[in-house]
């Protein structure tokens, strides 16, 4: 490559940090916004509810875990504080409602294809893959705050401490932990609490709970094959939503986005739609080890001399998570895939949510 193709390059990639750059007042305020949607009251599962039930009243406070909700969750009325000794307040229930195209682009694709001769179908493309991609990034940084803000863990509290509770048909009322009884567990469908209704020590967040829907937004580079045989680096993105069945094993739909320059200035651009299996089963401290496996269609449209192609992929590779919180972990992904004819390779990395 000529000194002055290196520098078009490095121009090029240069120009893409400053249009990324901009969206960092999106980012902040995505946010700002997602932080707010959280409640101050927190939901008890109903195992933990069996649980406290089954334990002396003495003992209910010292331990009992909660779940954060949202802003959109059934938000009980107020009961009063609750004090360091003995309750005497029955359960007051109620009536109520529960809150609640393959595609070619134009011109010969001859040898001596001069650009211009068909359209920049592929520079087209990714420029659409880089607003997708935006908005993929503000909804991981909004649901990185709040899951990453949100307490899901276990709390200390007095065994006064009003325990909210609405049964079948939108019925409710509220008891004292220390006079919640097999009956009232029994009843119950969701149970409350708030940390502004007497004393409340968080003791520690549970550790990484994958199961349940996940999304994540990886970023970095990989290989892009061309049409004319060339496979060469430039940025790659993942954006993946899905299904844990477990802690370890889950299901998700990966888009993979990337593109790159050849060495004509012509943009070369690959979307990849598979599905993927990932399976986690090592785990030290906050570091979690496993791999994945992958198949599925790719695009590939590039505005140099070649054609444009669509086919099968299949491939996988290692993943890497540190945890940060019971819902939240960053993670890197290295992968190899057999696409278009080609072995490539792709290193990204990111925020899971949970």
């Amino acid at each position: 490559m000529t000194r002055g193709g290196v520098t078009q390059r490095i121009c090029g990639y240069a120009h893409r940090m400053v249009r990324a750059f901009r969206i960092v007042p999106m980012l902040v305020a995505a946010a700002i916004f997602a932080s707010g949607c959280l409640s101050t009251t927190h939901r008890i599962p109903n195992s933990e509810v069996q649980r406290l039930a089954q334990i002396p009243p003495e003992q209910r406070g010292a331990s009992v875990r909660v779940v954060q909700g949202f802003v959109t969750d059934d938000q009980p009325p107020s009961a009063p504080r609750a004090q360091g000794g003995g309750g005497g307040v029955i359960i007051v229930t109620g009536g109520g409602g529960g809150h609640r195209h393959r595609r070619r682009a134009g011109g010969s694709g001859g040898a001596g294809g001069a650009k211009g001769s068909k359209p920049d179908l592929a520079k087209s493309k990714a420029d659409k893959a880089e607003f997708y991609i935006i908005l993929a990034v503000l909804a991981a940084v909004g649901l990185a705050v709040t899951e990453g803000a949100r307490y899901d863990g276990w709390v200390e509290i007095s065994p006064n401490h009003p325990v909210h509770l609405y049964g079948p048909h939108g019925q409710y009322g509220w008891v004292p932990l220390a006079e919640l009884n097999a009956e009232d567990a029994a009843w119950a469908q969701r149970a409350y609490i708030r940390p502004q209704e007497g004393p409340w020590r968080e003791l520690g967040r549970a550790p990484l709970n994958r199961r349940g829907w996940t999304y994540s937004m990886l970023m970095g580079a990989g290989e892009i094959p061309s049409s004319v045989g060339t496979n060469d680096p430039g940025f790659l993105s993942h954006i993946q939503i899905g299904h844990f069945m477990s802690r370890e094993v889950g299901l998700v739909f990966d888009i993979g986005l990337g593109w790159r320059e050849d060495d004509a200035a012509n943009t070369v651009f690959n979307s990849r739609w598979s599905g993927e299996l990932q399976v986690l089963p090592v785990s030290a401290g906050v570091i979690h080890a496993g791999g994945f496996a992958q198949a599925g269609t790719a695009a590939l449209f590039d505005d140099g001399p070649g054609d444009d192609e669509r086919g099968l992929i299949y491939g996988g590779g290692a993943l890497l998570q540190l945890e940060l919180t019971t819902r939240l972990a960053i993670t890197a992904r290295a992968g190899v895939v057999k696409a278009h004819g080609e072995t490539v390779s792709d290193f990204t990395a990111g925020v899971s949510v949970y």
